[in-house]
Order: structure tokens, then sequence, then C-alpha cells
């Protein structure tokens, strides 16, 4: 687990592997979402502002501004390539196996979003973009920060 602190608040995130064991299966899958906010409560706080309607909003406004919709899909890029890099140096055993295909698939972006570069732009949840945001210096966002700033 790693501890992130902001500006405005300090939440726990959890990295993790894009390959997990799955115990009641017994095998590995892959997992395209590499970032988790873990504290029950700050998703509860999330989840408070998704009811007011802020995934529309937000997905109308970077529909609508070019520039926006030009950054969240630069990070959707982003995240597919650290992906791919992580998936080829850490389990080569898995290249061919069709159900890791996943994890190589360029149009597969942050938290198994598809069609990321399609308009209207579809924003998951909340959860997904601060995690993000707070995961990692790279993948920092204008809805984690409103987020943050406003749980």
């Amino acid at each position: 687990m790693k501890r992130v602190c902001g500006s405005v608040k300090s939440i726990d995130v959890f990295r993790q592997d894009i390959v997990v064991w799955d115990k009641k299966r017994k095998i590995y899958v892959p997992q395209p979402t590499r970032f988790w906010i873990l504290d029950r409560d700050i998703r509860a706080k999330i989840s408070r502002l998704e009811e007011k309607g802020y995934i529309a909003c937000f997905s109308e406004k970077i529909s609508t501004d070019e520039s926006l919709f030009s950054f969240f899909i630069t990070l959707h890029e982003r995240e597919i390539e650290e992906r791919i890099k992580i998936f080829k140096e850490k389990y080569p055993q898995f290249l061919d196996d069709p159900r890791f295909s996943v994890l190589l698939d360029k149009n597969v972006g942050i938290g198994g979003i598809r069609d990321f570069k399609e308009k209207p732009f579809k924003v998951k949840c909340l959860h997904l973009w601060t995690a993000y945001h707070s995961g990692d210096k790279r993948f920092e966002n204008p809805i984690g920060e409103f987020v943050l700033k406003n749980i």
C-alpha cells in the first residue's frame, strides 16, 4: 500500500499488480485497473459525489472541451503503454495466452474502459480517476483533483 499525500487530503491507494491470483478459481487472471482506494469512508464520500451527478457532468465537460478530451486520451494511452511494459517484463509466459489479451489491447484504457477515443467520453466512475490521480503523479487529472477538494 502506498500512502499518498495530496494538497488537500491524504488517502491510501493500493497499487495492484496487473496479473492476480484468483484463489477461488485457482488461476491467474488479468487486472487492467492498477490503483484502488481502500478506505471505505473515502469511497463512500466519492460515491456521494457520484450520486450528485458528477460522472455525467465530467463526461459532458470532457466531451465538449477538445483540450480536456485530448488530455484524457493521453492518460489512457500512457496507461496502456505502462501496462504493456509491465506485462512483457513480468509475465512473458502469458504473452500468447488469450485470457490476457486485454492487457495488451491498445483499445482498453484505464480501468478497462474501451472506446476511450470516442465521444461522448466515458467517465466510468470518480473512484477510478481519483485512485489514478493519487497513485501516480503521471496520472494526475482534474477529476481526481476535484474529488480530493470536495470530499
